[in-house]
């Protein structure tokens, strides 16, 4: 007999789910801006994880933590437990058990006209229920989904199978797009939309800098960021430019062997770790800079980058980039007009331009406008919002009140 499924007596008033295994990672700042920037859909946030909550507010959107575990699975017993209940709909990541009953209980009780979910891992999770509730769902993919989750074969499995059955797709970057058309999904059911930036926040100080020269990054201090590389090669700018500085912002498993290799280049004096900050101080600290830079690398897993948020963010601020030809990158910078784009690990090439852009302030300024002005053309979150909005609008499934576009 199945369990007695409880829910919240009260049923929010929301036309759009919104689905995210976690709201609140300092590298999902995306996921925060637009959840608060829909116009036309009254969202409803369902997610296991809810953290930094006070960066992250919230606090006018209905939202549930579902009372499971966001990993469901990763225990080896129940993911096998999972396997075999899920074998005949080919879903290995779908929702079971409890859970499920839970989920459907809570969505069929509101007057929901489509659902959009957040990596591919969750948009299989909530496929099962989507289905049986015949609310439409939308497959919004990022980075690791389409890249090292894919060496995954369950998951891999499950994910060719579902394609089909999402009302949409959304991607970041054209290389994913590229992959889903590979895959046999129709051109149309498949829309490019970045995650973009917010134009207005992260603005131009043209005014701001002192004596010296800082290179910042802003990243994940993780394997995919290439940390190492930008390190190195900074190592041959001070060689150059003694008086040249480097801001890292963010954390990650890999902060304690970056610091080491920085003190192993006697670059401690040079190089300064900042750890996770709020986005006004992203925005203070890309304002005080020169010249931003990230090493985006294709990992040994897999990973490959999907969007560079903080490439958007710092080419807002007027800021020359330098960085790699990896993933979705090169739908961003444009190699020569808004910075330079190196091969992957290639810290001589990488040094070679950090230096050019250091000594050369007109270039730097000419690469900066022209960054600032393609953000602004191409990638702000508003327009991005409401392209995606758009998606979602055509997905809904039709009521007596339904709002248009």
């Amino acid at each position: 007999m199945s369990k007695r499924v409880k829910v919240d007596k009260d049923v929010p008033k929301a036309d759009l789910c919104v689905v995210a295994h976690c709201i609140g990672h300092w590298s999902e700042v995306w996921l925060w801006r637009q959840l608060l920037g829909f116009r036309y859909l009254k969202p409803y946030v369902l997610t296991w994880k809810y953290v930094n909550q006070e960066t992250f507010g919230l606090e006018n959107l209905p939202m549930r933590l579902l009372p499971f575990d966001s990993l469901a699975g990763e225990d080896r017993l129940l993911r096998w437990f999972r396997r075999v209940r899920s074998l005949p709909a080919g879903n290995f990541y779908a929702s079971v058990g409890a859970e499920r009953r839970f989920i459907k209980k809570l969505l069929s009780e509101m007057k929901l006209r489509v659902m959009l979910c957040h990596f591919g891992h969750a948009a299989l999770r909530m496929l099962p229920v989507a289905m049986e509730l015949e609310i439409p769902i939308v497959a919004h993919f990022h980075g690791l989904d389409l890249s090292s989750s894919l060496n995954n074969r369950w998951y891999r499995w499950s994910l060719l199978r579902a394609l089909d059955s999402f009302n949409a797709i959304v991607v970041v970057g054209s290389h994913q797009k590229k992959w889903m058309l590979q895959h046999n999904v129709a051109e149309h059911r498949v829309h490019l939309i970045p995650c973009g930036v917010p134009t207005e926040f992260f603005r131009p100080d043209w005014c701001r800098r002192g004596e010296g020269i800082q290179f910042v990054s802003v990243s994940r201090l993780v394997e995919g960021k290439g940390l190492e590389y930008s390190i190195q090669a900074f190592a041959h700018v001070v060689r150059q430019i003694p008086n040249a500085r480097l801001l890292i912002v963010g954390d990650g498993p890999l902060r304690g062997e970056l610091e080491e290799l920085a003190r192993s280049l006697w670059l401690m004096a040079s190089v300064t770790f900042v750890g996770d900050v709020n986005p006004e101080k992203v925005r203070a600290y890309l304002l005080g800079s020169d010249i931003f830079i990230q090493h985006s690398v294709n990992t040994r897993a897999g990973w490959v980058e999907g969007f560079g948020v903080s490439i958007a963010e710092a080419a807002a601020c007027g800021l020359p980039i330098i960085s790699t030809r990896c993933g979705g990158i090169q739908d961003q910078v444009v190699n020569g007009t808004t910075g330079f784009l190196v091969e992957q690990r290639d810290v001589d090439a990488m040094a070679d331009v950090m230096m050019e852009l250091a000594r050369d302030p007109a270039l730097r300024a000419k690469f900066g406008q022209a960054g600032r002005e393609r953000m602004v053309r191409e990638f702000d979150t508003a327009k991005q919002i409401a392209k995606l909005e758009a998606v979602l609008l055509r997905c809904c499934r039709r009521t007596s009140s339904s709002n248009q576009i």
